[in-house]
C-alpha cells in the first residue's frame, strides 16, 4: 500500500514539474461514479450471464497543462478507485447437499493514474467543450470478496464468507499487481466546473479466476464532477530589484513644514503643499502634460485640455484589416485580472507588434454599470493598463501603447440586462499601423 502511494505521488511530482512549461496550469479535484463490469471477449468459457456491474465510485487530485495555444491540453488524475462484479447462480432442482445457490461479489480497490491527451473547444471566455483520450495505469491496493452458498437439503448449511485479504500475484484466485487500461472522455467546463463522462477498456488482465483457471478483464463506465482549486501562472520576466537608495530625513513630527493643515507626521510629503486625498501630496500629474490625475481621462498619455488629457489620433492611422484589427478580452465581475482566453489574445497582439514595428495599439477599457461614475472609469483604467502592461514586458516599447478609459459609457450590451453584463466587462484591443 505505502508502495503503492509513492508511485502515485512520484508521478503528481513529475505533473508539478511539468508545468513550469506552461503558460497556465489548473489543480483541482474530481470525483465520480458509475459501473464497472467483466469484459466479455469471444471464445471465452466463462458463461457471462451469471456476470451482472456493480456500482464503483473514483476520487482524487487533477492537474490541466497547456501544450498549445489552440486548445491542446495535458489532464493527468491521481485517483482512489474502487472497481468490481457480481457473480450469481441458481438451480431450480437438485439432489441433497448439492449446490442450490451461489453469490460472489468483488470489490477491489486500486491508485489510477490516468493521462488524457484532451482537446478543448471553447464557447466563450468561461465554456468550453473538450473531448481526450490517454493511458490508465491502477496499482492493486486491496479490497474485499464476498461468498454466499446454500444447499439443497438441511444437511449441510449455508456459507456466508467474506474475505478481506486479497492476494496479489499471476496464479488462481490472485490480483495483478499492476494493469493498463485505455480510457476515453467527453464533458464540458463552466467556470471552474467540470463535468464528463468517461469509460475505461482494459488492456490487460487484472485477475484469474480462482476455479476455472480464466483471466479476467474489467471495464467501466461512469460520469464525473470536477473543480478547479487554483491556477498557475508562468512569469515571464522577474522585475528588476530597486537598487536606488533613500537618505531618511529628519523633521518636527508635530510641525507642518509645507503650511498645508496637514502636520508632518501624517503629511507624505512634508516639504510640498498638498490634500487631504493625496495624504498630504500635491495631485499627481501621471503622464506630465500639465492636467493633474483628477481631471485626466488618460492618465498616462499625454494629452491636451480641449481632449480631456487625452491625445488626438491623427489621420494618419488606419485600420489594417476590418476583419482582423480588433481583439476583445473579457474580465470577471469588479476584477482587473487576466485568465487564460486573455493571455492567449494577447499573445497574438505581442506577435502583430513584434513582425511589423510600424504598428501601434490602442487599449480600450469597460465596465458594465455597477458601481460609482469614478469607481468605472478607474476599473475600465485597471483592465486596459493590465493588458498594456503584459504587452509592454515583452519590450514592445511603450510609445507604441494608448491606454484609453471609458468607463461604461460605451457598452457592447444592453446595461440593463444582467444576463448580457459579461460583454460590457472588456477591453477593446485595436491595432493599427502608423503610416
Amino acid at each position: 500500500m505505502k508502495f503503492t502511494f509513492k508511485k502515485v505521488f512520484a508521478v503528481m511530482l513529475l505533473l508539478f514539474v511539468m508545468q513550469r512549461s506552461a503558460a497556465q496550469t489548473k489543480y483541482g479535484v474530481t470525483a465520480g461514479v458509475g459501473k464497472t463490469s467483466l469484459y466479455k471477449f469471444p471464445f471465452s468459457p466463462e458463461d457471462y450471464n451469471r456476470y451482472s456491474p456493480a456500482t464503483g465510485w473514483w476520487a482524487g487530485l487533477t492537474a490541466d497543462l497547456p501544450l498549445t495555444k489552440n486548445g491542446l491540453n495535458l489532464f493527468g488524475a491521481a485517483l482512489y478507485n474502487q472497481k468490481g462484479y457480481k457473480y450469481s447462480m441458481k438451480k431450480e432442482t437438485g439432489a441433497n447437499n448439492t449446490v442450490k445457490d451461489s453469490g460472489f461479489v468483488q470489490s477491489v480497490n486500486y491508485a489510477d493514474i490516468n493521462i488524457n491527451l484532451r482537446k478543448k473547444f471553447v464557447f466563450n471566455e468561461t465554456n468550453s467543450f473538450f473531448a481526450g483520450t490517454g493511458p490508465v495505469l491502477s496499482f492493486f491496493a486491496g479490497g474485499k470478496e464476498k461468498i454466499a452458498v446454500n444447499y439443497f437439503g438441511t444437511a449441510l448449511p449455508p456459507v456466508n464468507n467474506t474475505n478481506n485479504k486479497l492476494v496479489k500475484g499471476t496464479g488462481p484466485g490472485k490480483y495483478t499487481p499492476t494493469f493498463f487500461s485505455w480510457s476515453f472522455a467527453a464533458g464540458f467546463e463552466i467556470n471552474n466546473f467540470s463535468i464528463f463522462l468517461n469509460t475505461c477498456i482494459p488492456l490487460t488482465d487484472y485477475y484469474q479466476d480462482a476455479q476455472n483457471g480464466v483471466k479476467h478483464k474489467i471495464k467501466s463506465f461512469g460520469i464525473n464532477v470536477g473543480y478547479t482549486l487554483f491556477s498557475h501562472v508562468k512569469k515571464e520576466f522577474k522585475k528588476e530589484k530597486d537598487k536606488t537608495v533613500y537618505i531618511p530625513v529628519v523633521i518636527d513630527s508635530l510641525g507642518d513644514d509645507d503650511g498645508d493643515g496637514i502636520v508632518n507626521v501624517n503629511d507624505k510629503c512634508p516639504g510640498h503643499k498638498g490634500t487631504l486625498k493625496y495624504f498630504g501630496c500635491p495631485v499627481p500629474d501621471t503622464d506630465g502634460d500639465g492636467i493633474n490625475d483628477d481631471d485626466d481621462k488618460c492618465i498616462t498619455l499625454a494629452g491636451s485640455i480641449a481632449n480631456n488629457g487625452c491625445p488626438s489620433f491623427p489621420d494618419t492611422i488606419k485600420p489594417i484589416k476590418k476583419d482582423t484589427a480588433c481583439y476583445t478580452i473579457y474580465f470577471e465581475p469588479g476584477k482587473s485580472i487576466l485568465r487564460s482566453e486573455g493571455y492567449n489574445t494577447l499573445a497574438i497582439v505581442i506577435k502583430l507588434l513584434k513582425e511589423n514595428p510600424k504598428l501601434v495599439a490602442v487599449f480600450t477599457g469597460h465596465t458594465d454599470n455597477v458601481g460609482s461614475v469614478d469607481a468605472n472609469y478607474k476599473r475600465s483604467l485597471g483592465r486596459a493598463s493590465v493588458c498594456a502592461d503584459h504587452v509592454a514586458s515583452y519590450y514592445i516599447s511603450k510609445d507604441r501603447l494608448t491606454i484609453v478609459s471609458s468607463g461604461n459609457k460605451k457598452p457592447a450590451a444592453d446595461l440593463n440586462d444582467p444576463m448580457l453584463q459579461w460583454k460590457n466587462r472588456r477591453v477593446e484591443i485595436c491595432i493599427f499601423e502608423n503610416k
